[in-house]
């Protein structure tokens, strides 16, 4: 076989590749014989048909098949080889396989157009390189306002005879021969038709302007009705009959309400409540800040390496792999986004394969393991056992190794930014959440 690369451009090649003959010839005859023990074709016993038939017959399909997939493999073994930055996958451009004669086989040209970055050199980190962690104060005010809005997530509910103004209102909503199941939070809808239905006890039944009662937003009466409604369809009056009243109370500052935060036993006073809420948001505004300070530092290799890409190679090659709404969307409003994560990509894999960084399965598995628990948890799910290791197994594989493709990529990546600081001089700096907040909205 043999390949040879042109380059048209900083950023695009053509390669050439001639495929000889035996380089599959052995391969296809092969395949022959393992066919010819399977097949079944009348007038002969099983694995007695000759393999001159079975090669008229299915010669050809199974010999351009065979060939694609050695193309395939020596073409992505080469980019590999030449670690050619490559965007997407190579284009082929011309082929002789169309006009393959099984009967004279012989030598088979085929040629690729391909994208890539340009050629770049990252360059090795110091102590003289500086970055900046912001460290962001908690204040007060953000502790107080944390525990009312859990005071308000965590609510206690009780049910009650009569409509108030505070309400949440479980309905048998009837119009035009059809039935919905409803709830109506009487807090958010209008208030002079929230009048008729204020006062109202269990199994009262009365006619409401539906319209009027949601201000003609089809987004709250689908809510209420729980399915998709357009206004128009709406009738003037319809018929509501109340299945059952319920008020949220903000919970109370108590121990069942500690435990539904942090666990059975884990909290015994407010003052010990405060200072756990305080290390959470303390937790959140690290993770915060060091994702910014990754970020910032994701920006300026990105930046500093100066990297080209063939622009309209890769639209061309967004359009091919997205529907249209998703590839206008990447085009118009994300592009500098998307070739800048590309570019970012390969920085990663340059700074990866210089120091040596590596990636263990273990490690995979250990991070799928820590994101499923806390999403089993926060669904009520605490005790899940033996199982937990089930449930990665099928995360891992779904979507042909999509997600483990996504961990991995994601380890990699955390390994190259700690690689960074650590060769680098972290200085720290405090600020306040507000003024880090308008930081963060600028990168």
């Amino acid at each position: 076989m043999k390949i040879t690369k042109k380059k048209i451009s900083k950023t695009e090649s053509s390669i050439d590749l001639t495929l000889e003959n035996k380089d599959y010839i052995n391969i296809f005859e092969n395949k022959l014989k393992d066919l010819k023990k399977r097949v079944n074709l009348k007038g002969f016993r099983p694995g007695m048909v000759p393999v001159q038939l079975i090669k008229k017959m299915y010669g050809k399909s199974i010999l351009i098949e065979e060939i694609n997939k050695i193309i395939s493999e020596k073409i992505n073994s080469y980019i590999k080889e030449e670690k050619i930055k490559i965007i997407g996958e190579p284009i082929a451009k011309e082929s002789d396989i169309d006009k393959i004669d099984i009967d004279n086989l012989k030598n088979i040209f085929f040629k690729f157009h391909v994208g890539h970055l340009s050629e770049f050199q990252v360059e090795s980190f110091s102590k003289k390189k500086k970055y900046l962690l912001h460290n962001i104060k908690v204040e007060s005010k953000t502790i107080n306002e944390t525990i009312e809005n859990l005071k308000v997530q965590y609510a206690d509910v009780n049910n009650i005879k009569v409509v108030t103004n505070k309400s949440n209102v479980y309905s048998e909503i009837k119009y035009n021969e059809k039935e919905y199941k409803g709830l109506l939070d009487i807090t958010i809808l209008d208030k002079s038709e929230s009048k008729k239905i204020i006062g109202k006890k269990l199994k009262d039944s009365i006619l409401i302007n539906l319209k009027k009662l949601t201000n003609n937003n089809e987004e709250t009466i689908s809510q209420i009705l729980g399915s998709p409604i357009k206004v128009d369809e709406i009738p003037d009056k319809v018929s509501l009959k109340i299945d059952n009243i319920i008020e949220r109370t903000p919970a109370e500052l108590n121990t069942t309400f500690f435990d539904k935060i942090f666990g059975p036993g884990k909290i015994k006073n407010k003052k010990e409540f405060n200072l756990e809420i305080k290390k959470s948001i303390e937790f959140n505004y690290m993770r915060e800040s060091e994702f910014y300070l990754n970020k910032t530092i994701e920006s300026e290799l990105v930046s500093k390496n100066k990297i080209q890409m063939p622009v309209e190679y890769v639209k061309e090659w967004v359009k091919k792999n997205n529907d249209e709404e998703t590839s206008d969307k990447i085009i118009n409003e994300q592009f500098d986004d998307y070739c800048n994560q590309i570019k970012w990509s390969y920085i990663v894999d340059d700074i990866v394969e210089k120091n040596k960084i590596s990636v263990e399965n273990e490690e995979i598995q250990e991070v799928a393991k820590n994101q499923i628990q806390q999403q089993l948890m926060s669904s009520g799910m605490q005790n899940v056992g033996k199982d937990i290791d089930k449930f990665v197994e099928n995360y891992l594989k779904h979507n042909n190794g999509e997600n483990y493709l996504k961990i991995f990529n994601q380890i990699k990546s955390n390994k190259v930014f700690n690689l960074i600081k650590e060769k680098s001089t972290i200085t720290n700096k405090s600020i306040t959440f507000n003024k880090f907040k308008s930081l963060a909205s600028k990168i």
